[in-house]
């Protein structure tokens, strides 16, 4: 399985057809673009890996735009996982997102 497969994996094992996509799935995402960015891998192939048919079947255009926005700015470095926990936990991301649940309520 090739590295970025982890990313479409891991999209789609957390979610049903026509999933929304949560913080978490959010912040995961980010930290494994930026460990395939850190294992040399390009990101014309972490892109591309988000191409899929499966992929497009369970998220919506806008959702998938968001996404690929997501991991280029998390592999080019201009947002680190915490920035990205950070504005979705304070609904600041430009895509609806359903929060995590907090620990202890």
């Amino acid at each position: 399985m090739s590295r970025m497969a982890i990313v479409i994996v891991f999209l789609l094992s957390a979610s049903p057809a026509f999933a929304v996509v949560t913080c978490d799935q959010l912040v995961a995402i980010s930290q494994r673009a930026i460990s395939a960015r850190d294992e040399g891998v390009s990101l014309a192939r972490v892109l591309a890996d988000t191409e899929s048919a499966e992929l497009k079947q369970r998220y919506s255009p806008t959702e998938l735009d968001f996404i690929r926005l997501l991991i280029r700015e998390s592999f080019l470095g201009a947002y680190s996982p915490y920035d990205v926990k950070d504005a979705c936990e304070d609904g600041r991301l430009a895509i609806p997102v359903q929060k995590s649940e907090k620990k202890g309520k």
